[in-house]
């Protein structure tokens, strides 16, 4: 049982660890801002579907890549739509529902 229990947290850690390098790149025009923010916990796939899908229906906001090696959300927005404080809160609350904590 005990071999069972210790197979399956280190399946666990290996699977969260293995993660692909980010190739995407962000699109920006002339008037777009980008705000850039940690998300320390973020360490899976989920976690960017959490994190990206929150931000995707958001009104000002164009694009938003987690890269799960830095950390690091960056959001593409207009800022004559959203606040860059508006836009920090819904990282914040986002940050909050991602699976890996």
């Amino acid at each position: 049982m005990k071999r069972i229990i210790y197979f399956s947290v280190l399946l666990a850690l290996v699977s969260c660890n293995r993660i692909p390098e980010e190739k995407r790149v962000l699109e920006k025009d002339k008037a777009d801002k980008v705000f850039v923010m940690q998300v320390p916990k973020a360490r899976c796939a989920n976690c960017q579907k959490v994190i990206e899908g929150g931000l995707q229906n958001v009104a000002g906001v164009k694009q938003s890549i987690l890269n799960l090696h830095t950390k690091e959300v960056s959001v593409v927005y207009k800022p004559e739509e959203i606040s860059k404080i508006d836009l920090e809160e819904k990282v914040k609350t986002l940050k909050g529902q991602i699976p890996c904590k």
